[in-house]
């Protein structure tokens, strides 16, 4: 086609199919989304909705605008305030609960959320200020981790005694920034953790691979799934791969 013609032609192309998070939780479950537009750090923003609607928005980057999507958090938490795990203009327009990496515990409608300090490189822990903060959403009888970018290579007694019984866990396998660059000590917090659902935020083709080998079942989904605790009840765990896909 001549290129001077191009333009013309292109007035008449269908646009194309965007594909949105969900705005509402009709599944019966507890719905997990992501959401974030970045195609360099695709899988660390999600957004978790209770059945009754309540709306967490868990490490919001390279968020869509109000123009592209009606999103309504209740309240939005951040690991650690680096420009992948944090939006500051998403975080300004919207009055709603917000936690910026705090060690707290404080409850929005249906959901209990409380966080736990933790390092993003090696074992040191600052009691004041720590690099990076998981937080636990208690929500419909499940606890789902975000771990942030943890970088330690175990958790401590104490953080396993404060963190309880995790059922869904957002958690990084390969990150240099943290030192994990074989993916090693993603896979030591895990097995120390025990969730039963493992959703991958930094990771690469070996680390991937390697998860769907030592850490169960691999599941690869598209933008969303609904979990509830009937769910868990067979005791097996599973890796699930929430593939980002999202056309704003």
């Amino acid at each position: 086609m001549n290129p001077i013609f191009k333009p013309i032609f292109s007035i008449f192309e269908p646009p194309k199919a965007r594909i949105m998070p969900k705005l509402r939780n009709d599944t019966g479950k507890t719905l997990i989304q992501t959401v974030s537009k970045s195609s360099f750090t695709p899988s660390n923003s999600y957004i978790i909705t209770s059945r009754d609607g309540t709306v967490i928005v868990a490490d919001p980057t390279a968020m869509p605008t109000e123009d592209e999507l009606d999103l309504r958090p209740d309240v939005i938490t951040v690991t650690h305030p680096h420009s992948d795990h944090i939006d500051p203009d998403f975080l300004d327009r919207h009055n709603c609960r917000k936690s910026i990496s705090r060690v707290e515990s404080f409850d929005v409608a249906d959901v209990h959320i409380y966080s736990v300090g933790s390092s993003h490189r090696g074992s040191h822990i600052s009691v004041k200020s720590p690099s990076n903060v998981i937080y636990v959403f208690e929500v419909d009888g499940l606890r789902i981790a975000h771990m942030g970018d943890i970088g330690q290579d175990h958790l401590t007694v104490k953080q396993l005694e404060s963190l309880g019984r995790i059922d869904v866990a957002f958690m990084q396998f390969s990150n240099p920034f943290s030192g994990m660059f074989y993916s090693e000590k993603g896979f030591n917090v895990i097995e120390e953790l025990k969730p039963q659902i493992i959703i991958p935020t930094h990771s690469n083709p070996r680390s991937t691979r390697k998860i769907g080998k030592m850490l169960g079942k691999l599941e690869i989904l598209e933008n969303c799934f609904a979990v509830s605790p009937d769910d868990l009840a067979g005791g097996q765990r599973k890796v699930v791969w929430l593939k980002n896909t999202l056309k704003y």
